[in-house]
């Protein structure tokens, strides 16, 4: 076309936009007077919508996080609890590891006189020697004895000094003697000025630690000295297997009780401990008429059931946090047990506190809905009058323009308008044979060029949607052969008692090359299995189909572990013309005794819970299947006990990789798995699940990851 035929747009678009302007004022100011009261009765019905879902979750949430807060704090008290007690129990066996050192080396040691208590050392940190009735302070072997014991005072200062709650720790012997470092030296004396006898063996925690012939925690007593109440720690001392006596210590419980008196409830919040039998040690409130864990409380001997349910929570050392209904008050009572003394720590606050905040919240929120429903409705109304003089003046100016609009220019873009209306579905036929010598004539025969392209390019998509929806297929319906090849019906053996047992596998594609599988060969022995094809997708996933009948053939005719691997390796290599193998762990559970015998083809080690405590099995590795055709295997056996648990898995689980490449890893595996090792099967699995998810995040999964784990239960 001749450049100077050529007519711009420029100056019929500005026209144009005018009108547009215009029209689309009068639209816009139409919609705006109809919709400006349903915007002000909208936003008045969601403040009122958000106050009531607000009144609802904030009080529901309020009363989690009180839950969890109380959880956390007594857990938190508890544990500070427990950390005094280990530093005083360790402070007993430093004692009693360099009693015994003295004892076996007794000849490399110089005699050290220990001096008989001196009330002048009172208030000082004194060594002394206390004798049983009956003892000869004279006698050559006793004084011998002493002398030897002597040379462990430093070691007593240096833990009395270090361990600040000990009050007096001690070295007894069986001989009688008792070897004492303290600030208490002028309470070794009795009325008339002489020197008390100290009968240690008659003591709970040296009879404890010499019956039990291990450490030993007292119960709450009464210090002989002092009178106050103690917690007394003894532990054996032993010479060549020969019992030679007990190291103790006292522990005042000024500490224990502070961490109850100093924790900030608020006005109705309360804070106790209880010992296992049910009763409060100590208390926040010393108040018997206005509380109930008063000091010396027996929670069991009462006539309220929820303070009789608290008791027996304490007794079997439990934690958790309940709402509960105690002299006529809701209160939320959290407790949690230490593990040292079998004493729990009890956190309760009522409810009303809890509460509280949350209806001066609702409060708050009414308020603030109000005034802005208010100012929302001025807004409106201010808007709206502005909207109608815009539209007046926009009126006006369109009304003049369309005086002078031509139609040569509105006509073209009309058709051009209707033609690519036309344009949908099957429809793509475009042609345009009218001159207007201007850009609308050049964007028609874009359109024209455009709608040839798009004919041939839909003619391509045809074709690659119908293969893809081909393959698409085939891949579902090799993933419902392939999933219904493995047990997935859980409880497998709904009717056996003896075991539980559960598995899972997730294919990083549509398919894939791992598989599991489990059955009865006879009442009292269950096959179980679980292997890794080497590759991915469909070949992966054929050959874990013919894997797994093979196995599952050998087994049923008999065969023991290492002669299904050795059978089935053999029948891979007399064909294995893809050089495919299998990584495979094969065991024979005889369920009437608990033996598993087991055989490795190159695979995983299996994770052994013995004790409530996952460990790696470090099996025999025989070489993969379907690699060597001269390969052997060898079995090993695998004791359960009843409440023993094995887990099974492929190297997808260790492979695992988030976004960094960061690997999962065996060592995070068993720390997941030692987070709650004695829970079911079923459970075991998704705790890993989730804890992988939680690793990988958004990163691809790269392998497939099977999973299987038994518990043994026994008869």
């Amino acid at each position: 076309m001749p450049i100077d035929k050529f007519r711009s747009l420029r100056g019929k678009i500005s026209l144009t936009m005018i009108i547009v302007v215009g029209l689309t004022l009068l639209c816009v100011g139409a919609l705006s007077f109809f919709n400006a009261k349903r915007i002000t009765t909208t936003l008045a019905r969601s403040n009122e919508q958000m106050t009531q879902t607000s009144r609802s979750r904030s009080s529901s949430s309020m009363g989690k996080l009180t839950q969890t807060r109380l959880q956390e704090l007594a857990y938190g008290k508890a544990e500070l609890a427990d950390r005094m007690f280990y530093e005083f129990e360790e402070a007993v066996c430093d004692a009693a590891v360099a009693a015994e050192l003295l004892y076996a080396n007794a000849d490399s040691y110089s005699p050290r006189d220990v001096a008989l208590p001196r009330r002048e050392n009172d208030g000082m940190l004194a060594l002394q020697v206390l004798y049983a009735t009956g003892v000869d302070p004279n006698d050559e072997e006793i004084q011998e004895e002493v002398r030897l014991l002597g040379n462990l005072q430093d070691t007593l200062y240096i833990i009395n000094y270090n361990t600040p709650s000990i009050v007096s720790n001690y070295i007894a012997t069986e001989s009688g003697i008792m070897v004492q470092a303290d600030y208490i030296s002028a309470r070794k004396f009795d009325a008339a000025g002489n020197i008390m006898p100290l009968d240690a063996k008659d003591r709970p925690w040296y009879q404890g630690a010499a019956n039990n012939g291990k450490l030993f925690l007292t119960p709450v007593v009464e210090d002989l000295h002092t009178r106050r109440p103690t917690v007394m720690c003894g532990v054996p001392i032993y010479c060549d297997g020969v019992f030679k006596g007990v190291a103790g210590a006292g522990m005042y419980l000024d500490n224990v009780e502070a961490l109850v008196q100093d924790m900030d409830l608020g006005e109705t919040g309360e804070a106790c401990i209880v010992n296992q039998f049910g009763q409060v040690l100590f208390s926040n409130d010393q108040d018997e008429a206005r509380t109930l864990f008063y000091p010396g409380r027996d929670l069991l001997n009462t006539h309220d059931t929820a303070l009789t349910m608290l008791g027996e929570k304490a007794v079997n050392h439990e934690s958790g946090v309940l709402l509960l209904d105690l002299n006529n008050t809701s209160r939320y009572v959290a407790y949690a047990p230490m593990t040292t003394t079998g004493w729990s720590v009890f956190v309760i606050l009522s409810q009303a506190e809890v509460d509280g905040p949350t209806a001066q919240l609702q409060a708050d929120l009414d308020r603030i809905s109000g005034e802005t429903a208010t100012e929302a409705e001025r807004y409106v109304k201010l808007a709206m009058l502005m909207l109608l003089a815009v539209l007046v003046i926009a009126l006006i100016v369109a009304l003049i323009s369309s005086l002078v609009l031509s139609r040569r220019i509105v006509t073209p873009i009309q058709i051009l308008t209707e033609k690519v209306r036309q344009i949908e579905g099957d429809n793509l036929d475009f042609h345009w044979d009218l001159e207007t010598r201007d850009e609308t004539q050049v964007l028609a025969h874009s359109f024209e060029s455009l709608t040839e392209r798009m004919k041939e390019h839909i003619k391509d998509i045809q074709v690659i949607t119908a293969e893809k929806e081909r393959i698409g297929t085939e891949l579902a319906l090799a993933t419902k052969i392939q999933t219904a090849m493995l047990p997935s019906v859980f409880p497998a053996f709904p009717d056996r008692q003896d075991f539980d047992i559960y598995a899972s596998m997730d294919p990083a594609r549509e398919v894939g090359g791992d598989f599991y599988d489990f059955f009865l060969i006879d009442d009292d022995h269950l096959y179980m299995v679980i292997a890794d094809v080497s590759g991915k997708g469909i070949p992966a996933a054929l050959f874990m189909m013919i894997s797994k009948v093979i196995m599952k053939n050998c087994a049923m005719t008999g065969h023991s572990a290492a002669e299904i691997l050795r059978q089935t390796n053999q029948t891979f290599c007399s064909s294995n013309q893809a050089e495919m193998f299998v990584t495979a762990w094969v065991g024979i559970l005889e369920i009437s005794t608990g033996k598993i015998t087991a055989a490795n083809a190159g695979h995983e080690y299996p994770a052994l819970a013995q004790d409530g405590s996952f460990v790696l099995l470090k099996d025999k590795h025989g070489f993969v299947l379907g690699g060597m055709e001269e390969a052997e295997y060898t079995e090993c056996e695998i004791q359960l006990k009843p409440g023993d648990r094995l887990f099974l898995y492929t190297d997808g689980l260790p492979e695992a990789t988030d976004a960094e490449y960061h690997m999962f890893g065996t060592k995070r595996m068993l720390e997941i798995l030692n987070v709650d090792p004695n829970t079911a099967p079923e459970q075991i699995l998704k705790n890993i699940s989730t804890a992988v998810d939680e690793f990988v995040q958004d990163a691809e999964q790269f392998d497939d990851l099977t999973m299987l784990c038994i518990e043994y239960r026994g008869k």
